[in-house]
């Protein structure tokens, strides 16, 4: 009887302490598990701000070739000087300095204004131009003299045109780079999120992708960080 006794206690005792270090194996996985999850919940979050930096340089450099096809180069860069020169106006508390750096910038003012006439006016004679050409061709009887007015013609709408398709392939041009850009780092967390969720499902933990919006220069994004839902 008392060896059978003993026989119990013993069976008992390894299964107890079996099962505690399969408890403390499990609780180990499981912690690790988490730690990986939030190791790549980070590494996604640096990938994402590198985009959003990058979509940001491309946005910024997006507008200022908008800008200096609708008002040319010299206007820009005028315009550029001017911003500093206020800049220096408000820093700037000696009297004699600041009245030069008033006059600096009504300088520059004048030559914007100046080069903006300019640019209306040369549109406007180009328009003008069109019109007599047009006149003049509709009057026309010589069809070798409306062959010359409409050459003249294309050339014309090609100058102004050229604003229009140069604006148009500004702008393709920068849709396509910020693409690549959203679909690189979309297709890299989306990757680094399913290895990870495969990975810990491996141990018993229930994850999924939690999707947010991010903003990447002018569009919204839906990107994959990891959250845990529960354990099996």
């Amino acid at each position: 009887m008392k060896k059978a006794v003993m026989v119990m206690l013993m069976v008992l005792v390894y299964f107890s302490f079996g099962n505690s270090v399969m408890a403390a194996s499990s609780q180990n996985d499981y912690e690790k598990v988490l730690e990986s999850i939030a190791k790549t919940n980070q590494d996604i979050d640096e990938k994402v701000r590198k985009a959003v930096e990058e979509a940001d340089k491309l946005n910024e450099s997006f507008l200022s070739d908008v800008r200096e096809v609708e008002e040319g180069k010299e206007v820009v860069k005028l315009k550029e000087e001017k911003e500093k020169k206020l800049e220096e106006m408000k820093a700037e508390h000696d009297e004699k300095k600041h009245e030069k750096l008033k006059k600096n910038l009504s300088d520059i003012e004048n030559r914007i204004a100046e080069k903006q006439a300019e640019i209306e006016n040369e549109i406007t004679l180009i328009q003008e131009e069109i019109e007599a050409l047009s006149f003049e061709k509709m009057n026309s009887s010589n069809d070798k003299e409306k062959e010359k007015v409409d050459k003249k013609l294309d050339k014309l709408y090609e100058k102004l045109n050229k604003r229009s398709n140069k604006m148009n392939g500004i702008s393709q041009k920068y849709q396509k780079d910020l693409d690549v850009v959203i679909t690189k780092v979309y297709d890299d967390t989306l990757k680094m999120s399913q290895e990870t969720i495969e990975k810990a499902a491996e141990k018993g933990v229930i994850a999924e992708c939690s999707w947010k919006h991010v903003r990447f220069a002018d569009r919204w994004v839906w990107i994959d960080p990891i959250r845990v839902v529960g354990y099996y």
